[in-house]
């Protein structure tokens, strides 16, 4: 497992309504194509993303550096926020994603601290690049709320590392247990 020490913060930069009603995998899926096909990039730069409902995705495999923060890649996790379309670094987080999304970025944060105790910073993209991105300012956001101290626990699967088999069969059962539970 590579050391990570910081979790990175952004936003995709659509609209509230873009691509409503569509799964959520659907949305990833348009993201990956726009990293791959128009950046030329080898797969979706974010490790993960949340969907306006709260809807935890998988980018990136966890274990790959991601593409998400020029010069920062090494070291971090880049987690999107589906939205922030028009947005400014100055603006509060509810102008421009919902309690759902605030609430499993939270635990996101929280599970991610847990999984790897290294992390030691929580930041936005705005903070390394003249971007409005992820549309507020994220030391601002934590000071509202606490970090829950039980976070659930996030699969992170690779699709390169992936079980075959027999293997694959148990794994997949146990996932649909899991979310099942949730």
């Amino acid at each position: 497992m590579r050391p990570i020490t910081e979790i990175i913060i952004h936003c995709s930069a659509t609209r509230p309504e873009w691509m409503e009603g569509r799964p959520s995998g659907d949305k990833r899926d348009e993201i990956r194509r726009w990293h791959v096909e128009g950046n030329g990039w080898a797969d979706i730069g974010y490790h993960d993303l949340i969907d306006r409902d709260g809807t935890l995705m998988t980018g990136r495999g966890i274990n790959r550096v991601g593409a998400h923060c020029k010069g920062h890649n090494a070291g971090t996790i880049g987690v999107c926020l589906i939205g922030g379309h028009g947005s400014s670094e100055l603006d509060e987080f509810e102008e421009h994603y919902t309690p759902e999304q605030d609430a499993a970025l939270r635990k996101y944060i929280a599970a991610q601290k847990q999984q790897f105790p290294s992390i030691s910073m929580i930041t936005g993209h705005n903070e390394y690049a003249a971007k409005a991105c992820p549309g507020f300012m994220v030391s601002e956001w934590m000071d509202d709320a606490p970090i829950p101290r039980t976070p659930e626990a996030i699969y992170h699967p690779d699709p390169a590392e992936e079980p075959q088999g027999f293997l694959a069969l148990i794994v997949s059962l146990i996932m649909a247990i899991f979310r099942r539970k949730k």
